[in-house]
C-alpha cells in the first residue's frame, strides 16, 4: 500500500485531486462549452504550478484569482448552458459542475491560507488577502520590506556623509554623487 505519511504540500494537492476530479466529469456532458473547459484548465495548471514551485508564493495567487473568477464564470455557463435533455450522463455532469462551483470558495480559503504561510505569515487578523498580494509589510509579495532611516528623527545609528580624498596629494572632496 502507499504510504501517504511523508506526502508533502498535502492540501494543495488534495484541492488539485478534487478538483481534477469533479472538471474531468463535469466536461463529460454535451451541454459544457469550451470556455469551461479553458479557465478551469488554466486553474489545474496554476496548481500544479503551486505543487512544483514549493517556495513561491505567485502560482498560489494566480490560483486565488483564477478560482474566484471562475465562481462567477461557472454562475454565467450554468445558467446559459444548462442541459435542455436530463439523461442520466447530463444530469451526473452537471451535478459535478454545481459541486466544483459550490467547493470553490472553501478552496480559494484554503489557497490563500497556504499562499500566506509561503510568505512567512500566519493567518490571522493582521495579515490578511492584501497581504498575500502585495500590501502591508511587503514591498513584494515574498519579499520584507528593508529598514530605513528616518530622516526627521536623527539617531546615532544614522550616518552622515564623509569626505574622500580623490588625488593623493591629501585634496579632500566630497562624496560623489550616485544618484
Amino acid at each position: 500500500m502507499v504510504d501517504l505519511s511523508n506526502v508533502q504540500n498535502k492540501p494543495l494537492k488534495l484541492i488539485f485531486l478534487v478538483h481534477f476530479i469533479l472538471i474531468t466529469w463535469g466536461i463529460q456532458g454535451f451541454w459544457s462549452p469550451d470556455s469551461y473547459l479553458f479557465y478551469n484548465g488554466l486553474f489545474i495548471l496554476s496548481l500544479l504550478w503551486g505543487i512544483h514551485h514549493r517556495e513561491s508564493d505567485e502560482p498560489l495567487q494566480i490560483a486565488v484569482i483564477i478560482n474566484v473568477l471562475a465562481i462567477l464564470f461557472d454562475v454565467i455557463v450554468l445558467a446559459a448552458y444548462f442541459p435542455a435533455t436530463f439523461r442520466s450522463s447530463e444530469r451526473f455532469s452537471i451535478a459535478m459542475a454545481i459541486l466544483n462551483l459550490v467547493i470553490r470558495p472553501v478552496t480559494s480559503v484554503i489557497l490563500c491560507r497556504i499562499a500566506n504561510e509561503r510568505i512567512g505569515g500566519e493567518f490571522s487578523g493582521r495579515n490578511t488577502l492584501g497581504d498575500i498580494f502585495g500590501r502591508g509589510d511587503t514591498v513584494a509579495p515574498g519579499r520584507p520590506r528593508a529598514a530605513y532611516d528616518d530622516i526627521d528623527n536623527p539617531s546615532g545609528h544614522q550616518s552622515t556623509p564623509g569626505v574622500v580624498t580623490i588625488d593623493g596629494a591629501g585634496g579632500k572632496q566630497p562624496p560623489p554623487y550616485h544618484g
